[in-house]
Order: C-alpha cells, then structure tokens, then sequence
C-alpha cells in the first residue's frame, strides 16, 4: 500500500509489522551470557551499521555540541530522537540524544550509558546541565521527529527543556495513507519503502538488542543505531514534505496539509500535556467497591450454580455418553467459555443465535438466549468485567503522584479518531456510575466534563446540507423527534419521548423517535437493515419500511450516502468537513477478478514463439461476468467450480466491497467529529485564560473532554470552557452548537452548582 494515492512502484509489498521480524528466537536468547550477548550485539551492529563509521560522529564534549546546536539553529531545522531504557517517561532513564541537522554528520550524544559488566556509568558522557542549557536554544528552531510525543515528555522530564515539535513523520505518515497502520509500519520501514525504494532491509530494536537496555550498549556501537535514527527521521521527513505543503498545486492536498499544520501538530502539545497531568485515582474509594463489586460477584456464582442444578441430570448423561464430557470441570466452570459452549449447545441444545459465532457465549450472545441460566451467565460475566479489568487493575497503574498517565494515541483509529491505552480510560463504562467515580479531582480541585450533545447528526446535517435538519437544529427541536415526525407523518409533539410539559412518558412518540435515532446512527456507523432490526427488536422487513420513510422525508440522507460512494468509487477515499482522507481502496475493486490457475495457464506446446498468456482473454471473463450476474447467490459456486476446470481462478471482491461500503459515510462523519473534537482540544489546552485561571485538561473520551481546575475558578473555567468548545465548530458547522459543562469532584459524581 502507498504511502498515499501515487502510482506504486513495481515490487513493493505491504510493509509487516517490525515487531514480528525479529530474527532470535526466546531459546537462543536464553542460551547466551551478558557477554556473549554483547559480543552478538556488536557483531550485528557492525553487519549492518558498520558502514556508517565515518559518517556518524559521538559527542562528548560541551564545546562541539555547542557548534552542532548553532549549526541547527542557522538551518533552522533539526531532527531529534532519544534513547532511553524503556517506554515509561515516568520511571526509564534517557540514555542518549540523537540529532541531525543538514550539512552535518548524524549525531548520537551518550547521557547514561553504564558498564554491561560493574553497572557503572562511564566516564565522558555529557552531563544533564549541559544538555538543557543547549537543548534550550532550540526553542524557536523547526524540531523534525518520529512520535514525537514521546521524546518531547523525555526531553522535558529528563532535561526540563521543553521544544515544540514542527513535523511528526509518524502523524504524518498516518495523514498521507492511515492504512500503513497504528503500529505496523515504525520508522525504520517507513524510511526503507519511500527513501530507499526497499533496497535496504530495516532492522527492529528487537532484531538488534533483544533483551538488554539500550544503557548497558557500549557507546562505540550504540552511536551507529542512534545517529542512524537521526538521519533517517530528517531524512522521511525530507520526502514526506514535498507531498503535506500548503502550497501544493492539489486542492486535497492543500487541505490534507491544513489538516496536518493546523490540527494534527498543535494537537501534539495537547496531547503531551495530558498524559504528563494524569488523573487522579481514589484508592480507598476503589477499595470500597472491590469489596462490593466481589460480593455481588460472588452472589451471581451462586445464582449460577443454583440454576446449573436444575440440569444435574443432563450434565450427568452427557459426561456418561459424550467424550467431550471429560472437559467439563464438576461444577461447569462459569469463567470458562468452552465449557459453557458444551453446556448450551451439546447439553441444553441451544439454537444457534449467531451464525458468526454459532457457539459463542459473549454477553451479546448471552442475551438473545431465552433461558434464565444464559441470562444469570450474562450478569455474572458483567460484574467480573468490571471487576477483573476496572477495579483490579486500574490500581496497578497509578504512578508515585496518585495519578494514572494513561497513553493517548492522537491517530489512534483510522478515521482520526483518538485511542487511549494503558490504560484505555475510553472503556470506562459510562451505565456504571460507580467505575468513573473512581477518578477524582485533586484537593481543592473540581472535574469538569464536557460535550457535544449529537456530534455526529450534527456534522451528518451539515454534510448531507439538508435545509430542514439543519432547520430543526437552528429552532432548538429535538433532533430525533424532528426526524421522526416527518418520517412517520405525525406531529413534532407525538414524536417526543415526554408529553410536553411533563414527565409522562409518551409510549408511541418514544417508540417513533427511537425508530427514527436507530435509522440515522446506522447509517452513521455503516449498520446494515439486519442489524438495525436487532436493535429495535423488529424484522428486517419492518426496519426497511422505517428506513425507507426516513429517506422519503429526508432524501439529502440517501443522497449523501450514495455520493460517498460515489467519491470513494471514483477517488478511492472520502474526506471529513476539514480535507481528512479515509482511503478505501477496496470500493475501486471490480466485482470479480480472473487469473490463471498457476500450472494450468493454456499453452500450445508446439508454438514455440508465443508467451503463456498473463491475463485471462477478455471474451473467457465477459463470458462467466454473464452467468455470474444472472446466477442466485446460492448458484455461485457452482460457476466458481466450472471456472477452475478451464483452469481460472475467479476472486469474489463482494465483501471486500461491501465492507468499504459500511466505511464510506461513517469515515466522514467519524473523522469529521474526530477533527472537531482536536480542534477543541487545542482551543482549550492552549487557552492562556484558562491557563492563568489553572485549568489542566485531563482526558478525552470520544466527543467528550474532562478537565480540572481550582474550585474557586470553577464559574469563570466552566464558562470559558464551554465557550471554547462551541467555538471550535464555527469554521464548519453553521448550526448551533451547545456544550453542557458539568462540574463535580469525581467523574461522574453529583454535580456541584457554580
């Protein structure tokens, strides 16, 4: 896959992850002492760095540091990376420096590399006070890196200098094809498939170091991996440029680069200043609800085996007759899902409910099983999720602050989305009040936590320009009522979940609303009828009926639908509201492909002149194309099978289609939400009021930003917070757009009045 839509070169393959090349196995690493260990090392160093000697210079001395900083600072650009003993920022140490500047030799500066036999450090290495005072003067000097977020935390936690990075070939590689992957493609495959054309196999850390810190590398060696760094960042960065300029001569250029410039890099510092907050973890209230959470789960066990008893006598012929009996544990092990599998559908014989996973024993599954021992399954399964992944582990990851530092991923999914890890603070379940109260303001703080109340219909009516949702948006209505009402023919006010005026719930105008809401976030997020059906608990029959109405009234939806498609088709990507692309090759596949089966091209064995032909003629395709539209899908096959005995293999790109299909609109109107959402992050975090006024932004969770401040600053932040997210819409959006900030002292917790 390119790097973004240019023709391929020829040869080039799909990059794989570098995590997965590494070359040792666990036995071998087993096998070798520290010193054999090193001795490997610098032989491996040497095969495949050695080459850079003369190119590649060690610092050690303030004063040729000094002429290597003032030479960046005169070309105005400089590439940085750092070493260090580990990923946590927190508790790792930075072990070295590496830097590029043009017209210079790559660089690599030891900071605390020790001896790999005492542990001591060794001598003529730069100290700390040094390396700030000249890592300062690059303030105002263009910092080119890879991730960046992560050396600027170690630059700033280990050197107290804090640089802004003005290009992340990282960010930027996601921008020009998200397809390269979250983790698969690192810097070292990036820079070997577009600089060097694939003519120079990458190497992993892994590969190279695998199982010793970066610390314990003598530094002759260890200079030759981090000045290569360096230089290839600078130089992915160098051909990376010509393509995100603002002065491109492409307009989806022009805006993917607004995008990068305007979003994506002030989005770095934002994003940096927040996992270095953290939020701050209540430990004894945890505490409390381990007790709680372990007693009700306790409680379910009980249900469960209680229920397991009026089936004793199953389980018992079934362990007598059946050899898959001996699996089954005396109880059945609720915790174990192949052994509730035999238990629902060899013993009790369950209908298959799910014809993707027909013995799956999800909770999803769980629920559709008409039975009391699925369901009391279901609620244990509930309560030891919560108490496995929220209140066991959330514990082992607050830091020596009392804080979690979660990780955020600022490209986290392909649409542009943000992730979180480490914990991802974005499962958090929002039902369960109790779990999200775990996270606390500091003393004398307060959480806020704000919204965008129907993001996303809302970026789909601006997109889709259809003046009566826009129109409903402008009056204040309720959106889903609203789209209701027209669809069904009934007035607003039958189509609002309350009686206006009350509290009564208005059984029939909750149903149309709740119809009309399935209908638009599963178009949304590119849900099929099936599932639309499932969701309302009608038939796909009926979901379609509601569907068409919801069209009929609304044609602007299925127009939009389809010229997504349609862009897709004819581009190979959609764009959000700002110029973000989602590729979607797959929507530019034909339906059907022919290739020869390998071995049985056709070849006239006494023409000697003529090649095997590569292609299948023409004519042969046209002529399964034909039986292959007019065939049930039941028939396919068959055509499939007649195909391979002339000796063609046909592809069925169906799926492949129809998945980019589901994609097209919800990557336009996901990644729309995802830049609106950056854009407020940055308005809020970089706020010099808010700054002054010592609000901190915390975490994003989706559509939603939680912050803190000094409760006293409570009024005036929550004010200026809410003003700034509303704010950060007006570019796009020409539709009101309203964020509700609530304050409290836990996330989640009862709301205190300003």
């Amino acid at each position: 896959m390119p790097l973004f839509s240019i023709p391929s070169r020829a040869g080039r393959e799909q990059d794989k992850s570098i995590a997965s090349r590494t070359k040792e196995t666990p036995k071998a690493k087993k096998k070798l002492g520290v010193l054999d260990r090193i001795n490997s090392i610098k032989a491996t160093v040497d095969s495949s760095l050695g080459k850079f000697r003369d190119d590649y210079i060690v610092i050690r001395d303030e004063d040729t540091l000094a002429s290597y900083i003032q030479k960046a600072i005169d070309n105005d650009v400089i590439a940085i990376d750092t070493e260090t003993t580990g990923l946590d920022v927190f508790d790792d140490e930075l072990v070295g420096i590496c830097i590029y500047t043009p017209c210079m030799k790559a660089a690599y500066i030891p900071v605390n590399h020790v001896s790999y036999i005492t542990r001591e450090k060794l001598d003529n290495q730069l100290p700390i006070d040094i390396l700030s005072e000249q890592f300062a003067l690059l303030s105002n000097t263009k910092i080119i890196m890879f991730n960046a977020n992560f050396d600027l935390r170690v630059l700033k936690h280990s050197l107290d200098v804090y640089l802004t990075c003005y290009w992340d070939c990282y960010l930027a590689a996601r921008l020009l094809n998200e397809n390269e992957g979250l983790r698969g493609s690192g810097l070292k495959a990036l820079h070997k498939k577009y600089v060097l054309d694939n003519q120079e196999d990458e190497f992993s850390y892994e590969a190279m170091f695998s199982g010793m810190t970066f610390n314990l590398i003598p530094i002759d060696y260890a200079y030759l991996y981090g000045a290569h760094d360096a230089i290839i960042t600078y130089e992915l960065y160098d051909f990376q440029r010509q393509y995100l300029s603002l002065d491109s001569p492409r307009e989806d250029m022009r805006l993917l680069a607004e995008v990068f410039f305007n979003i994506e890099m002030p989005c770095v510092e934002v994003v940096e200043d927040m996992e270095d907050t953290g939020i701050t973890f209540d430990l004894a209230y945890n505490q409390e609800l381990s007790v709680k959470y372990n007693k009700l789960l306790e409680e379910k066990r009980q249900e469960y085996y209680k229920e397991l008893e009026k089936y004793k006598d199953k389980i018992e012929l079934f362990r007598k007759t059946n050899s898959t009996g001996d699996k089954l544990d005396n109880p059945i092990n609720v915790d174990s899902p192949s052994q509730l599998a035999i238990l629902l559908y060899d013993i009790l014989k369950v209908p298959t409910v799910d014809e993707k996973k027909p013995r799956g024993t999800g909770v999803d599954i769980l629920n559709r099983i008409d039975l009391p021992i699925a369901k009391v399954i279901a609620e244990y399964r509930e309560f030891a999720k919560l108490v496995d992944a929220f209140i066991s582990k959330l514990p082992l990851a607050v830091k020596k602050d009392g804080k979690i530092h979660c990780t955020l991923n600022q490209y986290g999914a392909d649409t542009g989305r943000m992730s979180c890890e480490n914990p991802n603070l974005q499962q958090i379940p929002s039902h369960n009040k109790d779990m999200r109260k775990m996270f606390t303001a500091r003393e004398g703080y307060v959480l806020m936590s704000s919204d965008y109340s129907q993001q996303e219909v809302k970026v789909m009516a601006q997109m889709c320009g259809d003046e009566k949702m826009l129109q409903a948006f402008r009056q204040g209505k309720d959106f889903y009522a609203e789209i209701a009402s027209v669809s069904f023919n009934k007035p607003y006010e039958d189509c609002l979940e309350f009686y206006p005026g009350t509290t009564t719930t208005n059984v029939e105008g909750k149903d149309r609303r709740t119809s009309a809401k399935s209908i638009l976030l599963g178009i949304n997020y590119g849900r099929g009828t099936a599932s639309i059906a499932e969701q309302l608990h009608c038939t796909i029959e009926e979901a379609q009926a509601i569907k068409d109405k919801v069209f009929k009234g609304f044609p602007a939806i299925p127009k939009f639908e389809e010229d997504s498609k349609r862009m897709a088709r004819e581009l190979g990507y959609v764009t959000t509201l700002w110029g973000r692309k989602r590729r979607l090759p797959d929507m530019q596949l034909p339906l059907y492909e022919f290739k020869w089966i390998p071995g049985k091209e056709p070849n006239d064995i006494l023409d000697f002149d003529s090649d095997i032909p590569d292609e299948v003629p023409l004519a042969l395709q046209q002529k399964y194309l034909i039986k292959l539209r007019q065939a049930k899908p039941w028939q396919k096959r068959d055509i499939f099978e007649q195909a391979n005995a002339e000796g063609i293999w046909v592809i069925d790109n169906g799926k492949k289609i129809a998945d980019a299909e589901r994609q097209c609109v919800n990557a336009r109107i996901q990644g729309s939400a995802a830049d609106l959402t950056k854009l407020a992050m940055i308005k809020v975090g970089m706020d010099r009021q808010l700054s002054d006024w010592g609000f901190k932004l915390l975490i994003p969770v989706h559509d939603e930003l939680i912050g803190e401040c000094p409760i006293e600053n409570a009024k005036i932040c929550k004010e200026r917070f809410a003003y700034l997210m509303e704010e950060a819409a007006y570019d796009k959006l020409d539709i009101p757009i309203k964020c509700d900030v609530a304050v409290s002292r836990e996330w989640y917790g009862e709301e205190i009045e300003v």
